[in-house]
């Protein structure tokens, strides 16, 4: 792969400043890093200037913006870790798989995943992506949005027949979201792959639809027992996970 040099100086630069937490002069960050005064100075400038490093004397040190930075990252960790936390619970007391994905255009990215211990279980994939309007993780996402934005999202969109219940129109799908708007629970029966059932909720922050959890299931073991089990725990688990994050102020940035 090739790099692009100029925003390597700056990355390099402020991984020199973050090493000196003492601080360091433009004359030493030129001789650390063989490059001339001159073609450092505007960078130490411009960063200086958007608060990402800041000026103290001579001495350049890191500044407020970088730190923001290192700590909304360390925030998105920690909310994975609740949400991790919480689908292992979910699977303790169902024994199915729980995954835990994002929206990424009109496909789900499945970022988490938490397996139980039945002898004939789901075969998917953290980092899979698949179309969000046949899955329960990708409606429980698309609930977050207007119908107008997820009209303009599908617009010109070929749905496609992945199974003989998937949703094949725009207007099934708006519908199905308004039904999961009202209720706070997506399901998917058979839409993405025969004989293979699921609920999700979707997971906000102020509001704003974030992420989204699930349970996938068998056909022959989704009884309504089952359904009923899943989906008052998928609640209940959707609301301690956004008032662990809000508490805790883990951001649901991914």
């Amino acid at each position: 792969m090739e790099y692009h040099n100029p925003t390597l100086r700056v990355l390099r630069i402020l991984e020199l400043i973050d090493a000196h937490s003492g601080g360091l002069s433009l004359s030493e960050i030129s001789n650390l890093l063989t490059l001339p005064k001159g073609t450092i100075s505007p960078i130490l400038k411009t960063l200086a200037a958007t608060n990402y490093i800041v000026a103290n004397g001579s001495l350049y040190k890191i500044g407020p913006r970088t730190f923001e930075l290192g700590l909304s990252y360390a925030s998105s960790q920690n909310a994975l870790s609740i949400i991790r936390s919480e689908m292992r619970g979910i699977v303790s007391k169902v024994d199915e798989v729980c995954q835990m994905g994002v929206l990424a255009g009109q496909d789900v990215h499945y970022l988490l995943k938490e397996e139980g211990h039945a002898i004939i279980s789901i075969i998917s994939e953290v980092g899979h992506h698949l179309p969000a309007h046949v899955t329960g993780l990708g409606k429980a996402l698309l609930s977050g949005m207007t119908d107008e934005a997820v009209k303009q999202l599908y617009q010109g969109y070929r749905f496609y027949p992945y199974t003989a219940h998937s949703i094949m129109d725009l207007d099934s799908l708006i519908a199905n979201l308004h039904e999961i708007r009202s209720s706070g629970i997506a399901y998917e029966n058979e839409e993405s792959t025969a004989e293979i059932c699921c609920a999700a909720v979707p997971l906000a922050e102020d509001g704003q639809v974030k992420a989204a959890i699930s349970v996938t299931i068998p056909k022959f073991r989704y009884t309504d027992e089952k359904k009923q089990e899943i989906t008052q725990l998928l609640l209940q688990k959707r609301q301690l996970i956004e008032d662990r994050c809000r508490i805790q102020n883990c951001r649901l940035s991914f």
